[in-house]
């Protein structure tokens, strides 16, 4: 899938197309499926270093809005999350098991989590890069 043969380069310096493909692959791997920086430099086979400054760059980027690849891509996950938290909470309305209710109401709480905690980590990325 992501991972390089052992014949391929493991190290910088990197050419633009190298990084910016390395970049789609963290964004997607971190932000889409919300795999750690250690997953991913071990899956990619590249430094965690490396790993992480791409991924608080790209926190910056989605923070000012400024990457054309990324561009909306933060609103379109608060409105697909928002989305998923109004639909459950119609079913709260519904007669249900205590179980059902509970899961549901888990399950909106863990959404609204994780909202929070992404924009705190926006917020903090912002502060710590002054962007």
């Amino acid at each position: 899938m992501y991972g390089m043969s052992k014949t391929e380069k493991m190290g910088g310096p990197y050419t633009k197309q190298e990084q910016e493909t390395r970049r789609n692959q963290i964004f997607e791997l971190h932000f889409e499926q919300g795999y750690s920086a250690v997953y991913i430099a071990k899956t990619l086979g590249v430094n965690r270093n490396t790993i992480n400054k791409d991924i608080e760059s790209l926190y910056g980027e989605l923070r000012n809005n400024t990457s054309p690849t990324n561009k909306n891509w933060l609103d379109k996950q608060v409105i697909k999350l928002e989305y998923q938290r109004t639909r459950l909470q119609k079913e709260l309305d519904k007669e249900m098991p205590i179980k059902e209710r509970l899961q549901i109401e888990k399950i909106i709480s863990n959404a609204d989590l994780r909202i929070a905690a992404f924009f705190i980590k926006l917020e903090t990325t912002r502060k710590h890069f002054k962007l």
